[in-house]
């Protein structure tokens, strides 16, 4: 490796570096009571909860059903019938973006930010 190209490695890991930063950043100071779960069922928005509230939700369909849990401002999957559970050892989550998807039964959660305003981090 070149003397360039090491230069060229840090520079790109330091621009990484403080984008990582900066979204961390942004996501800490995030109002508690603009956060949502959006659980998703076959790609249909199922049910949207504030992630503040305490709920518990359960899906159920033909033979199959997932129970979900919001607490402590955060959300998990407590029990469902697929025969892997990946998504009830997912466990809690409670970060933005964080996600917890069951495959067999096409549930998807999420956690979001508010989206009502329609702004974005830069035109914030």
């Amino acid at each position: 490796m070149k003397r360039n190209d090491v230069k060229i490695i840090i520079g790109v890991l330091i621009v990484a570096g403080v984008f990582y930063l900066f979204n961390q950043y942004r996501i800490s100071k995030m109002d508690v009571n603009k956060l949502y779960v959006e659980i998703k069922v076959e790609g249909e928005l199922y049910e949207r909860v504030q992630l503040s509230d305490e709920k518990e939700i359960k899906i159920e369909r033909e033979d199959s059903y997932n129970i979900i849990k919001v607490h402590d401002n955060g959300v998990e999957m407590l029990e469902a019938n697929c025969p892997d559970h990946v998504c009830v050892r997912t466990g809690f989550i409670n970060k933005v973006g964080s996600t917890i998807v069951c495959l067999p039964h096409k549930v998807y959660v999420e956690i979001v930010g508010d989206v009502e305003d329609g702004l974005d981090a830069i035109s914030e």
